[in-house]
C-alpha cells in the first residue's frame, strides 16, 4: 500500500519538514515488521536443568533485546543470574575484571540500595534465582555488541523474587570490540526452569 504522510503541504506552512506517518500507516508497517524499533526474534531457549544458555546467533543488529521468563534454580542455594560475552562466536566466553556495574534496588518492605563496582568478571546480576522462591523474571536492552568501535552496553530491569527486590540499572564491558555471542548462566549449580527470548531491534 501507498503511505501518506501527515505534515507536508499544510495551509500556512513555512517550513519543509519530512512529514510524520499517520496511526493507519504505523499499524500496517508494524504488522509487516517494517517499522524502525520492531522486535525480530533471533532465537528462544527454554532451561531444563542447564549450566548455561548461550546465544552464538546475534544477526546484525545494532540493538538487541531479551526476555527473561520463569527462571528458578534447581537447588534452595541462592544463585545469582549472570551474563558474559564473546569475542570469538562462543568458543570461550570473556571472565577478565573488566565488566562494571551499577544499579539501584528496592524491596518489597521499602528498603533501597545501590550495587556499584568496575572489576567484575561478568555482568552481576540481572537478578537471583532458588527453588524455594517464585521464578524471577527480567528483560535487558544490549548496545553495540556487533561494533567493534564502541563498549557494550546494557540496560535492564528485573523482578528478583528471592530478597524479593526489584533492579534497575546497567553494565558495560569497556573494551572497543566485536562482541558476537553472549551466554546467560547461574554463578551456582543449574537453571531448573526459565525461557530467555533474544531480539533484534530493527533499524529506523
Amino acid at each position: 500500500m501507498p503511505y501518506g504522510y501527515l505534515g507536508q503541504n499544510q495551509p500556512n506552512q513555512t517550513v519543509s519538514n519530512s512529514g510524520v506517518f499517520s496511526i493507519t500507516d504505523v499499524a500496517e508497517l508494524q504488522s509487516q515488521g517494517k517499522l524502525g524499533g520492531s522486535l525480530e526474534l533471533i532465537e528462544e531457549q527454554t532451561a531444563s536443568t542447564s549450566a548455561t544458555l548461550d546465544f552464538t546467533n546475534l544477526g546484525n543488529y545494532d540493538v538487541h533485546f531479551m526476555t527473561f521468563n520463569n527462571f528458578q534454580a534447581d537447588t534452595t542455594t541462592s544463585a545469582g543470574v549472570y551474563g558474559r560475552l564473546s569475542n570469538n562466536g562462543g568458543s570461550s566466553y570473556i571472565s577478565t575484571s573488566n565488566y562494571q556495574r551499577a544499579f539501584f534496588r528496592i524491596s518489597t518492605a521499602g528498603a533501597t540500595g545501590e550495587i556499584r563496582s568496575t572489576t567484575e568478571t561478568e555482568f552481576d546480576s540481572f537478578f537471583s534465582i532458588d527453588s524455594d522462591y517464585p521464578s524471577s523474571q527480567g528483560y535487558a536492552y544490549f548496545y553495540n555488541l556487533l561494533n567493534s568501535s564502541k563498549y557494550s552496553f546494557v540496560t535492564f530491569q528485573s523482578w528478583n523474587s528471592v530478597t524479593p527486590w526489584t533492579y534497575f540499572g546497567g553494565f558495560v564491558l569497556p573494551v572497543a570490540e566485536t562482541h558476537n555471542a553472549l551466554r546467560i548462566f547461574p554463578s551456582v549449580n543449574n537453571f531448573l526452569t526459565g525461557t530467555a527470548k533474544l531480539y533484534g531491534v530493527k533499524q529506523i
